[in-house]
């Protein structure tokens, strides 16, 4: 009988781990799926910081713009260099958070209309709307206006020419 009460008494501590050992499989899951929920967000977040705007204005034009509203804004511009076709600009708020504007050339499916220049403004990992749209709109005072599209020379004006002569009766 003792070899009995050992054996259930040892079923009965394996089958108390194996209950605790499922209750916190259960609590890791839901750790792991509200750590994968929490990641997503903080994704979205961070894609959707920046501000972005579209400029009619060519690449040069644009960065100029870019450096003179910082300039009105007293940034300091910590380091400026070429990304793939384009320019990041890094600077920082007056309480040290990090500011990044990106400058990127956009091609117009029309060539008439002239070329676009994309300006992407993102203030810490999250973004900050008010600063990023207040240094957006300092730009967008010094972006020139775009060129008037070219005017098509008028027409010639038509060619008078003489009357045609009367028809003169003609004798039988």
């Amino acid at each position: 009988m003792a070899a009995t009460w050992k054996q259930w008494a040892t079923r009965a501590a394996l089958a108390a781990v194996a209950a605790t050992a499922l209750v916190n499989a259960g609590c890791l899951v839901a750790a792991v799926g509200a750590a994968a929920g929490a990641a997503g967000a903080a994704g979205y977040l961070y894609y959707t910081a920046p501000l972005v705007r579209d400029y009619a204005a060519p690449y040069g034009d644009a960065l100029t713009a870019v450096k003179t509203a910082l300039a009105d804004l007293q940034f300091q511009i910590d380091k400026e260099k070429s990304v793939g076709g384009g320019t990041l600009i890094e600077t920082h708020t007056g309480d040290g958070v990090s500011v990044q504007i990106t400058l990127d050339l956009l091609t117009n499916p029309v060539p008439a209309d002239g070329s676009m220049t994309r300006v992407s403004v993102r203030v810490g990992h999250f973004g900050d709307e008010e600063i990023s749209t207040r240094i957006q709109d300092q730009i967008a005072k010094h972006v020139p206006p775009p060129a008037a599209p070219l005017a098509r020379p008028a027409p010639p004006p038509p060619v008078e020419t003489a009357p045609p002569p009367l028809a003169v009766p003609t004798k039988k």
